[in-house]
């Protein structure tokens, strides 16, 4: 009987029975029974579709989420779809270049055809040949004076040093280097020297006899004059005439001054206050004593009342401890031999009646004015001057004249003329000159041992009080004062001078 020929039913029990066609007989079991049986059947199933799942889900990978829990082991790829092992990766990563430089390059890199090279492309050997035969070549030595025949490219360095080289071109020195700049068939500079380039190799410092680079000589160098491989520039050269003994002046106030060798130059004296002494540094102290030199100026005019003394450490002037300066606007300039310090021109204000100071090359000094002793029974010296008797030679000298008047009356009177600390011509033998003119005049010459001295005193209506003195002594490397000199008794009106003039006799 088919199961279909069956009649059926919505509903059962338990205890109903189905009936159950199996090999062709028919049995019946409870619904039960049935249900039960089929439950446990399924539970079996249940557990056997589990177990598949999970060994599916070990040996497999989920499309939502592929992760490989541990190494999947394949074959070697033969299609390009293939997956590929770590073993024919490392086998191809092998013959490549890694970017950590842990992979040198072992073969020759080649390229199958030409390219056209972007500036960080790894280039062939063609390319870099073609290029450097365009540029440097093989160093090759320089032979002759003439530029060599050459490609371009070809490069040459120079053995020697030439001062003119190719005939018409630059000095070449040792080292120097030729590069070809296009094809030259060689020659002189004129002709192919615009084929070639020069590269100084071998720069230095020039010398006299050497060429190459120079530098600007620090303020130091110029200032000491110690550099003899250093460039003086207009500016410098400026800064070091302002500061020269031509040009640099300093202006000295105070009543002494020890002169330091950056002073060099003009010493402008402001004596207007006390007379000065300006003391010169010892020559053997100075850096570049050849380049020492100083002009010591009266520049305020005031040296014939306050003198201005100069002398020297260690040294002399024109073999004298010391000069002194009392005429006003006076100067001189001093220079030195490496020992001792010389004048080398000695100068004064002409033409001006306070002058008082002569040399042998000075014109009269006219000291003029009436004037009175400023004090009674005493030597008041009435008018003065300096001669510096070191510019005197033997058989020079000087006249010194003084005109007057005494008063009339029988009071003692008398005037005389010092030369130095020696008293001259004098009124001492008319003792009360009265109401008369007088000139007093004394003539100085200088001998080989001593001085010769010889003068008078006029008055009218008295014979002259004459003088003379053929070994009068005198320091002819000083300065001296000559001096008219008056004494009146009783009132200083008894004796008036009215000029004193000094003339030097050459």
């Amino acid at each position: 009987m088919k199961v279909s020929n069956l009649p059926k039913t919505v509903k059962y029990n338990d205890s109903d029975l189905i009936t159950i066609v199996q090999g062709g007989s028919t049995k019946t079991i409870t619904a039960k029974d049935f249900l039960n049986t089929l439950s446990a059947n399924f539970s079996k199933v249940a557990l056997e579709l589990r177990d598949l799942r999970e060994e599916v889900s070990k040996n497999t990978l989920n499309k939502a989420n592929p992760v490989l829990s541990k190494p999947l082991k394949i074959g070697n790829p033969i299609s390009a779809g293939d997956a590929a092992t770590k073993n024919y990766v490392d086998l191809g990563n092998s013959q490549t270049v890694k970017l950590d430089g842990s992979s040198p390059i072992i073969g020759k890199l080649t390229y199958s055809d030409q390219f056209s090279f972007q500036a960080k492309d790894l280039i062939t050997k063609k390319y870099a040949d073609d290029l450097l035969n365009l540029t440097m070549k093989t160093v090759q030595t320089l032979s002759g004076n003439s530029f060599p025949k050459a490609s371009a490219g070809d490069v040459f360095i120079s053995k020697t040093s030439i001062d003119v080289f190719a005939s018409d071109g630059p000095a070449l020195q040792e080292g120097d280097v030729l590069i070809c700049l296009e094809e030259s068939e060689g020659g002189t500079n004129g002709e192919v020297g615009k084929q070639f380039a020069i590269i100084n190799t071998n720069v230095v410092s020039a010398t006299e006899s050497l060429e190459g680079t120079i530098r600007i000589a620090t303020d130091k160098e110029v200032r000491e004059y110690s550099s003899d491989t250093a460039a003086l520039t207009p500016k410098k050269f400026k800064d070091s005439l302002d500061t020269s003994s031509l040009f640099n002046r300093t202006l000295i106030a105070s009543s002494t001054h020890d002169v330091i060798e950056s002073e060099k130059g003009i010493l402008a004296i402001d004596n207007r206050k006390s007379a000065s002494e300006i003391t010169l540094p010892s020559v053997s102290s100075l850096t570049n004593p050849n380049m020492f030199k100083v002009v010591i100026k009266d520049e305020f005019g005031a040296a014939d009342l306050k003198n201005i003394t100069i002398k020297a450490l260690g040294s002399t002037i024109d073999s004298k401890p010391s000069i002194v300066l009392s005429n006003q606007y006076q100067a001189v300039t001093v220079y030195n031999d490496g020992k001792n310090y010389y004048i080398e021109n000695n100068t004064h204000s002409t033409g001006s009646s306070s002058g008082s100071s002569a040399t042998a090359e000075s014109s009269s000094i006219i000291q003029s004015g009436t004037i009175q002793p400023s004090a009674v029974d005493t030597d008041i010296t009435m008018y003065a001057a300096s001669i510096d008797l070191s510019d005197y030679d033997v058989n020079q000298g000087f006249v010194v004249e003084v005109s007057g008047f005494f008063a009339d009356n029988t009071n003692n009177k008398d005037v005389a003329i010092h030369i130095g600390s020696n008293v001259t011509v004098s009124t001492a033998t008319t003792a009360a000159p009265q109401n008369d003119a007088f000139t007093a005049r004394v003539t100085v010459i200088k001998a080989y041992k001593y001085a010769v001295a010889y003068g008078y005193v006029l008055l009218e209506g008295i014979a002259a009080d004459t003088y003379r003195n053929n070994i009068l002594e005198l320091d002819w490397s000083s300065t001296i004062k000559v001096s008219a000199v008056a004494n009146t008794a009783t009132a200083v009106s008894n004796i008036k001078i009215d000029s004193m003039i000094v003339t030097p006799l050459k």
